[in-house]
């Protein structure tokens, strides 16, 4: 799935609810994507590799696949969720979920890019059952849920503060 979509997806499943730490849930559906955004930019910038040569051939280099199995790991997500859990942190509990919920989702939507979902337990990719790359009803599935979210968003006023006397 794509980086936004998860963001989109998160805040649906975990972010409604009133004083639900929004932030948080949209840093931890964001997060297990950023190395892959480093990984481009320094690939890119400071070694002038080409996106194509990148995302063909230095993606799958095991030192940069282990970083993004690291950044999808299941079993770090449930031992940071153990941590909040265990200091009582709502927001932190929350943080950890949206990671959890962010590598759920990518296991079935990542065909030939797949990510060792249990590292360091599990070092073999896990492939799933469809590429969120080369489906269009995958890509169907995404836009409905950017708009759902969009939708929600904008019903709920989130994006400009209410004029109304209870807003204040």
């Amino acid at each position: 799935m794509h980086t936004p979509t998860h963001a989109a997806l998160n805040f649906l499943v975990l972010g409604r609810s009133p004083g639900s730490p929004r932030l948080w849930i949209l840093v931890g559906a964001v997060l297990p994507d950023v190395p892959m955004f480093g990984f481009f930019l320094y690939e890119h910038f400071v070694h002038g590799e080409s996106a194509t040569h990148i995302f063909q051939d230095l993606y799958f280099a095991p030192r940069w696949q282990m970083v993004f199995d690291v950044s999808h790991s299941i079993p770090l997500f449930l031992l940071v969720a153990a941590v909040f859990w265990w200091r009582e942190s709502r927001a932190g509990l929350l943080f950890a979920t949206s990671l959890l919920l962010h590598s759920l989702v990518d296991w079935p939507t990542h065909l030939e890019d797949a990510h060792a979902y249990f590292w360091p337990l599990w070092r073999e990719p896990l492939r799933g059952a469809v590429s969120y790359w080369h489906s269009f009803r995958m890509a169907v599935f995404e836009l409905g849920i950017i708009v759902a979210a969009v939708a929600w968003v904008a019903r709920e006023g989130l994006w400009f503060k209410r004029l109304s006397p209870r807003a204040h």
